[in-house]
């Protein structure tokens, strides 16, 4: 049996230029960060609305919708915050509409990192999170929300009328 080195390589999953996670969106692989921050940094939380988004991250594939607590930004584009163990809503670390409000509108959003989701499983599911930086004076982690990356694949600009 031949064995050709270009056969066995895998398709990246972290950007070469920093390390963050890849992220497809509509078919096309980005960098997580670099396309978060092309849209979204330094952007301004004008609201927080509920969505209805149809995910399918179900493991047998079935789509599921969900209804996400979602930013606004000034750009008009919005973000929905998608729990960082399955994508769907919000219930490791739960949030209410009014808590996500008082916490971010005013604020800008500032910066980046990216990290891992272990789960608790034999062997523990593992994939990435992108953790939303946002202005303020607190310690970092007051300020700080892990998504998963389908939060970015979910990601659109607002219907204006």
């Amino acid at each position: 049996m031949i064995n050709l080195p270009f056969m066995n390589q895998r398709k990246p999953t972290h950007c070469e230029t920093d390390g963050f996670p890849l992220v497809d969106i509509d078919g096309v692989t980005f960098c997580s960060v670099e396309y978060a921050d092309s849209v979204l940094g330094g952007q301004k939380v004008v609201g927080v609305a509920e969505r209805s988004d149809e995910l399918p991250l179900t493991d047998d594939g079935v789509p599921v919708t969900s209804s996400l607590i979602t930013i606004l930004f000034a750009s008009d584009w919005e973000l929905p915050l998608t729990c960082p163990c399955c994508g769907g809503a919000m219930h490791l670390r739960p949030r209410t509409m009014a808590t996500v409000r008082k916490l971010l509108i005013g604020r800008t959003l500032e910066g980046f990192r990216h990290g891992e989701w272990v789960g608790t499983g034999k062997p523990p599911r593992r994939h990435p999170v992108l953790a939303l930086q946002f202005s303020g004076d607190e310690e970092r982690e007051h300020r700080t929300i892990e998504v998963h990356l389908a939060s970015l694949q979910l990601m659109r600009e607002r219907a204006t009328a």
